[in-house]
């Protein structure tokens, strides 16, 4: 968390799957326990993602709330996400929902809205299933966005690997590399470690 601008929009995309859903929790319960306010808005039932972080161990005791939005109305997302929250995180999971019958035009101006929200002082994460929405409303959320995270799986072997690819991040330092990452009852774990040899 401490390395996304202050003030900004992060775009989170995953082929398919829940990791990305996982590491905005591990962010969401990092910046809680930080002593700011988090604001999660979700279609899926929210005990269901209680019981999640529950089973992690990252459910925050204070400063953690979940919105549920079952609706795919984006004007009555963006209403809430730019008018009625204040929170210091806001995480729309998965965000690729509520814009699947949204002009491009339409969905420029909805992010525009967002990027001019962020600079109160609030960041915006943006889930998103790569492949959901037209391939130019992705390429569009990409260059409008602050920064960019990517979750890749790949099978090698009989093992599934994940990655973190960080194509975007303003002000920040890019790895060079995509980064291993497990999720283990220790927490969400990046591996940094150079590999020599």
């Amino acid at each position: 968390m401490e390395d996304f601008p202050e003030r900004s929009v992060i775009l989170i995309e995953e082929e398919t799957g829940l990791a990305k859903s996982i590491y905005a929790q591990y962010i969401a319960a990092e910046t809680a326990t930080a002593g700011k306010t988090v604001f999660y808005v979700t279609n899926r039932d929210s005990e269901d993602i209680r019981n999640q972080m529950n089973r992690l161990r990252i459910l925050p005791e204070t400063g953690f709330h979940i919105g549920e939005m079952h609706g795919t109305d984006p004007d009555a997302l963006l209403d809430l996400l730019t008018s009625l929250s204040k929170e210091d995180l806001v995480i729309v999971d998965p965000f690729s929902f509520y814009f699947l019958e949204t002009p491009l035009a339409g969905f420029r101006d909805a992010i525009s809205r967002l990027v001019t929200a962020a600079k109160t002082g609030r960041i915006f994460l943006l889930l998103i299933d790569r492949g959901f929405l037209p391939e130019r409303h992705e390429v569009l959320l990409r260059a409008m966005a602050d920064g960019v995270i990517q979750i890749t799986t790949v099978a090698e072997g009989d093992k599934i690997k994940r990655y973190l690819n960080i194509p975007k991040m303003q002000g920040a330092r890019l790895p060079e590399k995509m980064l291993p990452f497990t999720v283990t009852d220790e927490g969400f774990l990046i591996d940094t470690r150079e590999r020599h040899g």
